[in-house]
């Protein structure tokens, strides 16, 4: 991740899927002006707020395994995986 902590970004059309502007922790850093830029739709600081697949496997284990390694849970450990880390991230869900 670059310098950039939180972004104000209200009005960047990536702020739903960004990760510097959902984070879960109170205040924000402010900016002079937004850096989405709309010419190249891009933002230099852009940093993705939807979990990994690795992510989403690795804590869909950990789940399995705290309920005591249950047969036939799979998709519903992964749902519930993809939630936790969505909502760890300040991503709707």
């Amino acid at each position: 991740m670059s310098d950039i902590t939180r972004c104000y970004g209200h009005d960047c059309p990536l702020r739903d899927d960004c990760y510097r502007y959902t984070m879960p922790r109170p205040g924000r850093d402010a900016l002079a002006r937004v850096p989405y830029d709309e010419e190249t739709g891009s933002c230099q600081y852009f940093y993705s707020n939807e979990p990994s697949e690795e992510g989403i496997r690795l804590t869909a284990y950990h789940i399995w395994l705290r309920e005591g390694k249950p047969e036939g849970e799979a998709e519903a450990h992964w749902e519930r995986a993809y939630e936790e880390l969505c909502r760890s991230m300040g991503r709707a869900v």
